[in-house]
């Protein structure tokens, strides 16, 4: 059988691997650059053919631009500083000869330096210090200024302003206002020259009604409370709680009903503000406070009943000549109230012994421990 012209029986060649050859000669220098002689050329040959090299020749690798590098370092890590102002670090370069040095941590880092930080420097950091003050002093005004609107704070420091003498020249005239004379409150000039009036302070004045007695009062009726309790074998400590409530939930309604009546009867610059008037109404756990010491002495009801009753007379009474110029305050001869009418007067008299005789189902609620 004949075979195919495109076949042979001749088999090709093995197939031989080229040899390495090198170049007789270095490659050609490239073109001349301004600034840079020929002898700073990367292709520039640092050693020639030898012996040892079998057979290769060693070209050097382009120089490092120690100055570039620096740059770029200096670019991708942040500024370090040392404490008390020392001289900086240097960073590591691994192009430079000499040791190695690593950068500064954080935790070296011990005085408030804000350029430490990746990312923030000095202008940052005195940046966010100034707004974030900026912020504290708004919300500081913002609340200093709605709760002055509510809560008068120099008037409520100003009921604090007692002494020693103060206070046990106020706590006889509570128990025994029988024969004090005068009732009406003192008034004082301002000190900065604008000559503006206004009521003394209760260390300066005695009529001035204070908040130190009944806070005082208000405590201690709360501890006797509990104490009566314990006394009776039904001790809870609930009671400590529901004492204190009910003396709460007392004031503030009585101080509600007087508000009420004041607005209903147009009562208008009166001689106390809502503030002061808590503190009348606190003046009443002082002849609590005597009903249950006497009622601890176990002489009987009657001498409980009869302390009980004397107390709410001499309260009774006190409110009526100290109330008398905040619903009447025409009385005054200080006040520049216009004069009321003989209805209007009428009424207010009305309401202020109201408020009067009410101390007795007050204090009867209190007194119940």
């Amino acid at each position: 059988m004949a075979q195919p012209p495109f076949m042979s029986s001749r088999s090709p060649p093995p197939l031989q691997h080229p040899k390495p050859t090198h170049p007789a000669y270095p490659p050609p220098e490239p073109p001349h650059t301004p600034g840079r002689s020929s002898a700073s050329s990367p292709y520039s040959i640092t050693g020639r053919l030898s012996q040892d090299d079998g057979g290769y020749q060693r070209y050097s690798s382009p120089p490092v631009d120690v100055h570039q590098q620096q740059q770029h370092q200096q670019q991708h890590q942040p500024q370090m500083h040392q404490h008390h102002g020392a001289a900086s670090t240097s960073a590591y370069n691994p192009g430079v000869g000499g040791p190695a040095h690593a950068p500064m941590g954080y935790g070296n880092n011990n005085n408030n330096n804000f350029g430490a930080w990746p990312g923030m420097n000095d202008a940052t950091a005195q940046m966010g210090m100034q707004f974030a003050g900026n912020a504290v002093q708004a919300g500081h005004d913002y609340v200093e200024r709605n709760l002055h609107r509510y809560i008068p704070l120099p008037l409520v420091k100003t009921c604090f302003s007692v002494t020693n003498s103060y206070v046990l020249r106020k706590l006889r005239l509570v128990l025994f206002p029988w024969r004090h004379r005068p009732w009406g409150r003192q008034m004082r000039r301002a000190g900065d020259g604008t000559n503006a009036e206004s009521w003394a302070p209760p260390r300066d004045d005695i009529n001035a009604p204070d908040l130190y007695i009944p806070t005082m009062a208000l405590v201690t009726y709360t501890l006797l409370a509990t104490l009566a309790s314990g006394l009776q074998s039904r001790f809870d400590p609930e009671v400590l709680g529901l004492s204190l409530s009910k003396a709460i939930g007392v004031v503030v309604t009585e101080f509600v009903v007087i508000k009420l009546g004041c607005y209903l009867l147009d009562v208008r610059g009166g001689g106390a503000s809502g503030v002061e008037l808590l503190g009348y109404g606190g003046y009443k756990f002082v002849g609590i406070i005597a009903t249950i010491l006497v009622s601890f002495l176990n002489f009987g009801w009657a001498l409980t009943g009869a302390t009980f009753f004397y107390t709410f007379c001499a309260n009774a009474f006190f409110l009526l000549r100290s109330l008398k110029y905040v619903l009447l305050p025409g009385e005054n001869s200080s006040a520049t109230a216009a004069t009321l009418s003989p209805g209007q007067k009428s009424r207010r008299v009305q309401f202020l012994f109201v408020v009067a005789m009410a101390q007795a189902l007050w204090m009867g609620v209190l007194s119940l421990v």
